[in-house]
């Protein structure tokens, strides 16, 4: 069953809330996953309740419960102002938590679930635990910044059996603690650019420029370089949203990783040809085992599996 939805009170009334909230059985903290998120990306924060009551405190769609509640406030920094929760947000960013006495409890909260984010924002949240309307605590606030992330291409499609909907299709980068990571996400142009797909495709080297397939039964397939001779390869279902990862292989190489391995093998077979030789010139006995590698025509002109060596 899922939550009663109901109205968030009003920005003044929230504000005050949030900033008088006191409690001497509960505790709550909060802390954003991290601290920049690529639009369309699941913003996640962590919260912790701590419970120093003799009662436990209880958050879940049953009767003597629905009075309990985690409440998410997101502040702009920009302009000072609250953001308002998108329709039918429900009332606990929480849907379920259970602590007992002097237990202390970690969880997560979904932002898209009570808001749809702006585009640009830097943002400062703050969970309020409540019991009832006789207790509640407020967090201190954890900040976040929304980026729109840098761009390697885009293209505008459309999803089988719809030629007449279009929706841009863009692959994007954004650097992250010394490592830059590969998205994409899908928009709605009609909408002004509403995110309806996304998924992050892992680490990204920019040497090689990223790749964007896609296949009359809807799936797209990207390969983008992930260290000097590895490349990854990810097909993912884009004929309905949410994206769906269908295959993912991280195992690919380079043609002239390939092309080096090769060689270097060739290499090493001459040498122990060689020490052969010396040996049976000396009357002794030397057994060698030979690996035989395919020709280099038979790879793909692109990249290639590693175990097709």
């Amino acid at each position: 069953m899922k939550r009663t939805v109901a109205a968030f009170p009003s920005t003044a009334l929230r504000a005050g809330r949030a900033a008088a909230a006191v409690s001497t059985t509960l505790s709550i903290g909060v802390r954003a996953d991290r601290a920049e998120f690529v639009r369309g990306e699941d913003v996640t924060l962590t919260g912790v309740v701590r419970n120093t009551g003799a009662t436990a405190f209880i958050v879940d769609d049953y009767g003597p419960y629905l009075q309990n509640r985690i409440r998410l406030y997101l502040r702009d920094t920009a302009t000072g102002r609250l953001l308002d929760p998108r329709p039918g947000a429900p009332v606990s960013a929480v849907p379920s938590l259970s602590v007992k006495p002097g237990e202390e409890k970690t969880f997560a909260i979904h932002v898209a679930a009570c808001y749809d984010l702006p585009r640009h924002a830097r943002v400062q949240a703050t969970a309020v635990v409540e019991r009832g309307d006789n207790e509640s605590a407020a967090s201190h606030p954890a900040a976040f910044s929304l980026v729109e992330g840098l761009e390697f291409s885009s293209v505008l499609r459309t999803l089988p059996g719809d030629d007449a909907k279009l929706y841009r299709f863009s692959l994007l980068y954004w650097a992250r603690e010394q490592t830059e990571s590969i998205f994409l996400r899908v928009t709605d142009p009609a909408l002004d650019e509403r995110v309806v797909g996304f998924a992050s495709l892992g680490a990204v080297v920019r040497v090689a420029e990223p790749s964007m397939t896609f296949a009359s039964d809807g799936s797209v397939t990207i390969v983008h370089q992930i260290s000097r001779d590895r490349f990854a390869k990810t097909k993912l279902d884009a004929s309905s949203f949410p994206l769906k990862v269908l295959e993912r292989n991280t195992n690919l190489l380079s043609r002239e990783a390939v092309s080096e391995r090769i060689v270097t093998q060739l290499v090493s077979e001459r040498v122990e040809a060689r020490e052969a030789e010396k040996a049976d010139e000396g009357g002794g006995l030397f057994r060698r085992h030979r690996t035989r590698t395919p020709a280099s025509d038979t790879l793909p002109s692109a990249i290639t599996p590693r175990n097709a060596q």
